[in-house]
């Protein structure tokens, strides 16, 4: 699988696009899971708008792959409720922490399955990984109760869970589905499932045409530039750089907060960047250095001695 450094900065831009959204939602809003659902909202209605003037049919895209794209939906909204369960349940770092683990989630599977093996690159990816989630993590004193604690670290994990499995599908459904179109309908099947939920919590009319716009300047946006980018991204990489929103988010909340940068973040941003480059070295189905194939000279055509075809 090629991965071109065009895809990995689109990526890139992707996660920072959602760093953003996710650093203005709190400045804006305090409702959480009301808040996330009307983000997708906005996504989804300027993505599938501007897919319509493409000249693309959305609906005939999701008839014809209804279930990837309800699975799409279903996997988003999940995420989403238990990363707000968590956040509201058990201690903020850990929460995060766990959230973030993903990529942690993505290659252990691939070990497990024998996609891939044990060696000293893939062991340095997980150092890298593990040292950049504990940066990014806000470190706040708690006084949860063991039940809490621990209830939050499934629902966190359960969200990360989730997290790992948009990335696998997106990565194996891109190369065959329109990026734009497909993004629309990732964010739509979402905000419809959540909607149930999120009115019960609804914000004020004019928070709530804040976050729609959220929705449409980045987080929409960056459902495209994703699956752009996973055309020729595989599951691993993308995973890996998803640790880039909360380090864009940190960034943002940091300027919108008039606050000082911790550099602890611009750390954690640097051991993304390593982690990215030793994936990048590494067939993803093997573990193994990628070795380029010798290309062959041309075979001489010999009409007068065969029939065959050259």
């Amino acid at each position: 699988m090629t991965r071109p450094w065009s895809s990995i900065a689109v990526l890139f831009l992707a996660t920072s696009l959602w760093g953003v959204s996710s650093a203005l939602i709190a400045a804006v809003a305090t409702t959480g899971f009301s808040s996330a659902v009307l983000v997708a909202a906005g996504g989804s209605a300027v993505i599938l708008t501007i897919a319509v003037i493409r000249g693309n049919d959305p609906l005939r895209l999701f008839a014809a792959d209804r279930s990837l794209y309800i699975r799409l939906g279903l996997l988003e909204i999940a995420n989403l409720a238990l990363y707000v369960g968590a956040l509201r349940t058990g201690p903020l770092p850990l929460a995060v922490a766990l959230h973030l683990a993903a990529p942690v989630l993505i290659i252990c599977a691939r070990l497990i399955s024998g996609k891939r093996s044990v060696s000293a690159v893939v062991v340095g990816e997980l150092v890298l990984i593990v040292i950049a989630i504990g940066l990014v993590v806000e470190r706040r004193p708690t006084t949860e109760s063991a039940g809490g604690i621990l209830v939050g670290c499934l629902l966190a994990l359960g969200s990360a869970a989730c997290v790992a499995g948009l990335i696998t599908v997106v990565s194996s459904a891109a190369e065959s589905h329109g990026s734009v179109a497909s993004a629309g309908l990732q964010l739509a099947v979402a905000a419809v499932a959540g909607l149930p939920l999120a009115i019960v919590n609804l914000p004020s009319g004019r928070v709530c045409l804040e976050l729609l716009m959220i929705g449409g300047l980045f987080l929409g946006p960056g459902f495209v530039c994703y699956w752009w980018a996973l055309r020729t991204l595989d599951a691993t990489t993308a995973g890996i750089i998803g640790l880039n929103e909360a380090v864009a988010a940190s960034v943002i909340g940091a300027i919108f907060a008039r606050g000082q940068l911790a550099p602890a973040v611009l750390v954690a941003g640097l051991l993304v960047l390593i982690a990215v480059g030793a994936e990048i070295r590494v067939d993803p189905r093997s573990g193994a250095p990628r070795r380029r194939t010798p290309r062959m000279p041309p075979r001489p055509c010999l009409r007068w001695a065969s029939r065959r075809r050259c």
